[in-house]
């Protein structure tokens, strides 16, 4: 009996002492497995769990104008940051949080919630408010131990102290979206970033955003901050030096605004709400000032954008985001003129001194086709006998018509093109031109079925019918007539210089069409601008009292027919035309006249350029608070210049840039008529 007894202990004994040892080798194969297969794995859990890290974003590059002024720069914004694991099961912190910041809690939820697309670290701070007022920083503070997991930090953000001013030209920045955290996965942005969307912003985004830091924080077991473990100093973007001119940029706009508001306050043009300014210089291809109206305030993008500024932004039917200067398309009207002169005197289809009568109507066609001075209210009216220089000075319709006759409709597409018309400039801002359009007989049957009018070839010579140009482009077309045929192809930016002040890269001038227009060609159609603007021209009275004798002016006014609409105004010129330094164009939509409405803008600009009746610019909102600290002495462009002192432009080279070109421009000569006459066969 007690021998069964001890056996049957002995039994369970040894039962539960395998039991025992099975337990103790899962318990031991499971502490290897812990810690030396997931030993690393859970060591770095484990100081998640004990850290926090912050990021700290780099100050982006300043914009500096041609003499050294800073255009845009940053300021400090008070941002709050979260760690969602630390919140997420704590009620009474999203609470709080919610009515500090008025915001709801579904709302704050929302914010932290993870996104498959772009997988954090729910120990990672990310952000939830940005740009908080005072009030709010001061709230958030004081309630700081009851906020475990939420960080206020200063963080430098964008700053436009112009407001309005050169805004196309700027562009702004706005927090990265999902579509372009996966076109631009490869260059380190994540959720909460912000990105250059539009203008040089755009356009130069890789140099300017810089490279953020970062700091790490040991903390409690309720994620409150014990103290800093680690920090990294954000490198700052790199600064652009422009071509802009300050002085000359705030006489464009405020002039371009002003005479709008003079034509829908003054004038039966009350639907003048929108126009484009454009300077060059046709030695460098300098862009000096860039205008389009109506405009907008970048700095609205910067914080949270309201739904009144949004819609009136992207509801708007004027488009404030469109930059006419070189998205628009407008009929050029008669600032095209020259070129149907240059075309007729190098097809040699006319001499300087032959004459052309204008009676008021087109020979040919009549009534159907009638000069602009012919009006129906007061009766006939001509220019009688006039030589080409004499048609451009008086804008004669009729004077046009015969050289487009003479030199037919494809010829004079040829040329138009040869201006640079019907393609691109090359300018590096986004969003990319527009094109402009010259049409020819072959693009009219393919695109229409139909054949070319003759009639179409009097409304091309006048810059009217299915030709359309940007400003830029008519620029390019004056820029040429006053350098002798060279172009330049347009830029903003002189150069990128890094935080310390150092040189990255310089943008030289790059030549890249030489039309080599003869001395004779060039004196009869500068004869015929300069007219235009001196006593008896079209724009004679814009330019009453200005110092012509100092500083002459060659220009040409435009008036564009367009039905169902106002007439649109249009002023192209260059001064000074002996030696020019700049090229002015004017385009009011509905306008009126090109002499009343766009030849007053080009005048004030001109007087500022030349230090002629000086007005104050405009003054900057508040002084911009910036990070970075490089001397302005130290950004001021390569290519900086007085007024009256010409710009070294001899160094035409490939430049390193962020354009498609990457071969050195051909130098072009214009083909002599037989060639030209082969081609079009």
């Amino acid at each position: 009996m007690r021998e069964n007894i001890s056996r049957n202990l002995e039994n369970k004994f040894k039962f539960i002492s395998g039991l025992v040892m099975v337990v103790f080798g899962i318990l031991i194969v499971r502490l290897w497995f812990l810690q030396i297969m997931e030993g690393a794995t859970k060591m770095d859990e484990s100081k998640k769990n004990q850290t926090r890290t912050i990021k700290i974003s780099a100050p982006r590059g300043i914009f500096y104008d041609r003499n050294g002024l800073i255009l845009v720069s940053n300021r400090i914004s008070h941002n709050v940051s979260v760690v969602p694991e630390d919140i997420k099961d704590k009620p009474e912190v999203l609470s709080l949080l919610s009515g500090i910041l008025k915001i709801s809690e579904a709302d704050l939820k929302e914010k932290i919630k993870p996104n498959p697309k772009h997988p954090i670290s729910p120990y990672q701070y990310i952000p939830i408010a940005k740009d908080l007022d005072p009030d709010t920083v001061i709230k958030l503070r004081e309630a700081k131990l009851d906020l475990p997991g939420v960080e206020v930090d200063e963080v430098p953000i964008r700053f436009y102290p112009y407001g309005e001013f050169a805004s196309h030209l700027f562009g702004y920045i706005r927090e990265i979206n999902e579509e372009e955290l996966s076109k631009f996965k490869d260059r380190n942005y994540q959720l909460g970033d912000t990105i250059g969307k539009f203008g040089l912003e755009r356009s130069y985004e890789e140099s300017l955003r810089g490279t953020d830091g970062g700091k790490v924080f040991e903390v409690d077991i309720l994620g409150r901050p014990l103290r800093q473990l680690e920090f990294k100093d954000p490198k700052p973007g790199n600064n652009l030096s422009l071509t802009i001119d300050q002085k000359i940029q705030a006489v464009a706009e405020k002039a371009l605004d002003d005479e709008l508001k003079f034509l829908q306050k003054y004038s039966k043009y009350k639907n003048a709400r929108s126009g484009a300014v454009l300077a060059l210089d046709p030695r460098n291809g300098n862009i000096l000032a860039m205008a389009s109206k109506p405009g907008f305030d970048p700095n609205i993008f910067v914080g949270t954008i309201t739904t009144d500024e949004a819609q009136k932004l992207f509801n708007n039917k004027l488009y404030p985001l469109t930059n006419r200067a070189i998205q628009g398309e407008f009929a050029p009207g008669s600032t095209f003129k020259p070129i149907t002169v240059f075309s007729a005197l190098m097809e040699n289809k006319v001499t300087p001194t032959e004459k052309f009568y204008c009676n008021g109507y087109d020979p040919i066609w009549g009534k159907k086709f009638k000069c602009w001075v012919v009006d129906s209210q007061t009766g006939p009216k001509k220019h009688g006998a006039e030589a080409v220089d004499e048609g451009l000075k008086n804008s004669c319709n009729i004077v046009m018509a015969e050289l487009g006759r003479r030199v037919g409709p494809d010829a004079l597409a040829r040329y138009s093109r040869f201006f640079g018309l019907g393609k691109p400039t090359g300018i590096n801002l986004y969003p990319n031109e527009s094109s402009g359009f010259v049409p020819d007989t072959a693009w009219k049957q393919k695109a229409k079925h139909e054949e070319w009018y003759p009639m179409e070839t009097g409304h091309f010579s006048i810059g009217q019918g299915f030709l359309t140009v940007t400003p830029i482009q008519l620029a390019q077309v004056y820029a040429a007539i006053a350098n002798n045929g060279k172009v330049y192809r347009p830029r903003i930016v002189s150069r990128i210089t890094e935080p310390n002040g150092r040189t990255e890269v310089t943008f030289k001038p790059q030549l890249i069409l030489d039309l080599k227009i003869s001395k004779d060609v060039k004196d009869i159609i500068q004869k015929g601008l300069e007219e235009v603007v001196a006593e008896g021209g079209t724009a004679s009275g814009a330019f009453q009292g200005f110092p012509l004798n100092k500083y002459p002016v060659a220009g040409k006014t435009g008036t564009v027919q367009r039905t169902n609409y106002d007439n649109n105004a249009v002023f192209a010129c260059y001064a000074p035309s002996v030696k020019p330094q700049i090229v002015v164009v004017v385009f009011i939509e509905q306008g009126g006249s090109g002499s009343g409405a766009a030849a007053p803008v080009a005048r004030k600009i001109l007087e500022a350029y030349f230090n002629v009746n000086q007005k104050p610019v405009i003054p900057i909102k508040e002084q911009p608070s910036s990070s970075q600290t490089t001397p302005a002495s130290q950004q001021q462009s390569d290519d900086q210049s007085s007024d009256n002192q010409s710009n070294d432009v001899s160094d035409v080279d490939t430049v390193n840039d962020h354009s498609n070109t990457n071969t050195k421009p051909p130098t072009l000569a214009l083909p002599s008529p037989a060639q030209l006459n082969t081609e079009n066969q």
